[in-house]
């Protein structure tokens, strides 16, 4: 079946520590558990399955299926007060004849389509239909020519946004238009404020969050929502906070409403979402330490992202507080996943070399993984490590973006704490002849620490000298992408 998570095309930071720094995951899992037979015939269903994901990439996905079409002109008439579109030719001429191939293909194509598309319900109330026609020409998101009333019955839609002005309580227009033109939207508005003192005060935002495939919170709220912190001065905002992470609606609420842009505003709603992120941890509610840990990262990219003038033109303490909020990020967040599973690390052994992994044991060997590559961001700050690939910013931001890092803002116990999670983690991972190395650092940093020396002690005793280095990480790489059971 499809695996319902949203990668790719969105204009998604990607930010949030997951696992696809160290596989190469597909939206596509495949149904088969073997490969089919020599006798066998050859057909699309036996394709494997990320060639199956990459013909339905260019049969189904918003961006690939216009490459290299004509632009699409658009007209209008006004009914009732409400806008109609029509357009020269379909805005979206994704094949959807395969959705009723047969229950198999329609299954696949469908969940395929709807979460590599994340798509957005758009509602206009203006008292005048021209500047409804105008927001959506000139923010370039008018995508979807379906009459209002077949756009008020669609269901499959990741966020419910509208805006209204002045008050007005005339809907001119309903439009549905991908996520991964949301940043237009957004950056048409933000020039519109900048152009006029009294726009962003005359209009008001509705946002609401329909996390219909059941994604981690922390990245459909990164996805969908963060760009808006883009914006500022609007007159009200309203965010639905069911389907977000405690305290997320409200942060993003002050933030869009704030006349400017504040820096150290910004630092300190971040600073809060790493905060939860620890109170969690200590009330052992694992998954939504992590959920906030990401979300976190998420904000801190977002804002080097859309704010880097005003960010890189504070002072150096500014930047001190930021480099170490990312690294008690990083390291809440390695500590968090390996905690996780503390009570089954035991046994790791048993299913690391399994044929068909369970969705439990992939689930345990992609955390270990993740917790191994957040533990190695917050040791990379600590040390200030020149290597880029260490470095946590260095996958999301221009290198110019990237804040600058001292070693002397960080104590050698906190560098030890950064050795010491790494190499539980590398030990979970049956690396113990790393782990011997992290620890025997850890050790040296952290004076009288019992359990880092416990755990130096133990790790020295496993290391299998007949085993080469880097075959538990690989081992662990090849679970986290088996097929399950």
């Amino acid at each position: 079946m499809l695996a319902t998570v949203s990668s790719g095309k969105r204009d998604s930071m990607d930010a949030a520590t997951d696992v696809a720094l160290k596989l190469e995951a597909t939206h596509l899992q495949s149904i088969s558990s073997a490969p089919p037979s020599k006798k066998q015939p050859i057909g699309f269903t036996t394709l494997p399955a990320p060639v199956r994901n990459k013909i339905y990439s260019h049969l189904l996905d918003t961006e690939l299926v216009n490459a290299g079409q004509p632009n699409v002109s658009y007209t209008h008439t006004i009914e009732k007060s409400t806008l109609h579109f029509s357009a020269s030719r379909p805005p979206f001429p994704v094949s959807s004849a395969l959705f009723y191939v047969n229950k198999r293909i329609s299954k696949e194509t469908r969940d395929f389509f709807y979460s590599k598309n994340l798509f957005i319900k758009f509602e206009i109330y203006s008292p005048d239909a021209r500047h409804a026609k105008t927001m959506l020409e000139d923010s370039g998101v008018l995508f979807s020519v379906a009459r209002p009333e077949a756009v008020e019955k669609c269901t499959m839609h990741a966020m419910d946004l509208t805006i209204v002005e002045k008050g007005s309580a005339v809907k001119r227009t309903s439009v549905i238009f991908p996520a991964q033109y949301l940043p237009r939207l957004v950056n048409f508005m933000e020039q519109a404020s900048k152009a006029s003192g009294a726009w962003a005060t005359g209009h008001a935002l509705f946002l609401s969050v329909a996390n219909m495939f059941g994604l981690e919170k922390a990245r459909v709220q990164g996805d969908l929502l963060e760009i808006f912190r883009l914006l500022t001065n609007i007159g009200k905002v309203e965010v639905d906070g069911k389907e977000l992470l405690e305290g997320y609606a409200d942060a993003l609420q002050r933030s869009m409403m704030a006349a400017t842009f504040e820096e150290d505003v910004w630092l300190k709603i971040v600073t809060e979402a790493t905060d939860r992120a620890e109170a969690a941890y200590d009330k052992s509610d694992y998954e939504t330490a992590a959920q906030e840990c990401q979300a976190a990262t998420i904000s801190m990219t977002y804002g080097y992202l859309t704010q880097a003038e005003k960010l890189h033109s504070q002072p150096e303490s500014f930047v001190k507080s930021i480099q170490r909020l990312r690294w008690r990020t990083e390291l809440t967040l390695a500590t968090t996943l390996h905690a996780k599973h503390r009570s089954t690390i035991a046994s790791y052994s048993r299913f690391i070399s399994a044929s068909t992994p369970t969705a439990t044991q992939k689930q345990i060997a992609a955390d270990l993984l993740a917790a191994e590559t957040a533990a190695s961001h917050a040791l990379s700050l600590s040390t200030d490590s020149p290597s880029p690939a260490s470095n946590p910013w260095f996958r999301s931001l221009p290198p110019e973006l990237i804040p600058p890092n001292k070693p002397d803002w960080f104590t050698d116990a906190e560098r030890g704490r950064s050795w010491h999670v790494l190499g539980l983690t590398h030990m979970a991972l049956g690396e113990c002849l790393f782990a011997a190395g992290d620890l025997e650092r850890a050790v040296e940093l952290l004076s009288g620490h019992k359990d880092a020396e416990k755990a130096f002690a133990q790790a020295r005793d496993e290391i299998d000298w007949q085993v080469r280095p880097g075959v538990g990480l690989r081992k662990a790489a090849w679970v986290a992408k088996r097929e399950t059971e």
